[in-house]
Parts: structure tokens; sequence; C-alpha cells
């Protein structure tokens, strides 16, 4: 007979796996990294299109992977909607996930988003570590379960063949947030 440790960290693990699984994030050990999002962060800059250049990815969401992604973020009085797009590698279909976004501190490039609007599903922290605003945004999500971290991080470009350049600078501020660059894989851009 287990005990309720024993039973809690199974159920604790059986949620951590599910939670993975669904949000596609990396599942590692230990507890998330301090990073902040940045100060005096600008929201009418901020919205429009963006292209994924590159993101971190998990084993699942490698087989179920997506090419041409974009984000759009727009802001219609004082409501943020924020709508992911892509096409999925093997069945060819145009798959889009809209969420709406709060904005907690309008000084901070913070969101909260619920991707399926539903109350029930766990709302999903967004930090914004770094951007330029016209070229390139590095964005990261983390939580912390048990023993583990669930996390993603993403580049974010405005143009979807970025100029090394951009990529350099959007890649120095993984580097100055210690995340570990060497996990981001390259999204499939070719025939959009």
């Amino acid at each position: 007979m287990m005990s309720s440790i024993q039973v809690s960290l199974c159920l604790l693990i059986a949620v951590g796996c599910y939670q993975a699984l669904v949000q596609a994030q990396l599942f590692e050990r230990g507890n998330c990294p301090e990073v902040k999002a940045i100060p005096d962060f600008n929201l009418s800059e901020y919205v429009g299109k963006w292209y994924e250049n590159r993101k971190t990815i998990s084993n699942f969401q490698n087989r179920m992977a997506q090419r041409c992604v974009n984000v759009q973020f727009n802001e219609t009085d004082g409501k943020i909607v924020v709508k992911n797009s892509g096409i999925q590698r093997f069945t060819r279909r145009n798959i889009v996930l809209s969420g709406n976004a709060r904005h907690p501190d309008a000084t901070k490039g913070e969101f909260v988003v619920n991707f399926l609007g539903n109350a029930s599903y766990a709302d999903e922290k967004f930090l914004i570590l770094g951007t330029d605003y016209k070229s390139y945004s590095v964005l990261w999500s983390c939580v912390n379960v048990g023993p583990a971290q669930l996390y993603n991080l993403w580049v974010h470009t405005r143009d979807p063949n970025p100029s090394s350049e951009t990529i350099e600078m959007a890649l120095d501020v993984v580097k100055r947030n210690a995340l570990d660059e060497t996990k981001l894989r390259m999204t499939n851009r070719r025939n959009c």
C-alpha cells in the first residue's frame, strides 16, 4: 500500500507529464530560473504580427510540429487577443489557437493568457525578456511543478526571414538571461 506522500508524488508527476504533453513544454529537473520581463514596456509598439523564428521544442511537439508559425497580438478597447497560427506538418492543415490576454502591469512586458477561453484551463504567464519592437522579441514561460519545471522559450521576428544581426540581438537576450540557447530549434518556414 502506498503512503499518502507516494500517492501525492505520483499524482504530481502525472499532472506534470499531462501538462507537458498538452502544452508541449520542456520538462526538466529544477526550479524555473529567475528572469524578469522587460521594464518600460510599450504595448502599442508591440502589437501586430510576429513570426516564430525558433523555440524550445519537446519530443511530442517535434512530432506534431507546425511550420510557418506566426503570432498576432491585437489590442482593441483594452482587450488583448493573441492568435497563434501555423500549418501542421503532416496534414498540411492550418491550425489557429486564439487566446485572451491580460496585461497586469502596464509597465512590464508580462502577460497572462488563456488560450481556450475557459476558466477551468490554466492561465499561462508569458514574459517578454527583450524586444526592440521592430525586429525581434524573446518570450519565456515557465512553471514549477514539484521538483521540476515546465518551460518554453521563443524567438519571434517581424520579418519571416530575419537578418543574422536580428537573430544575434535576440540570442544575446537569451544569453543575458542565462537560458540555454542550444535547446532552441528553428521553425520551418519553407513554402509558407
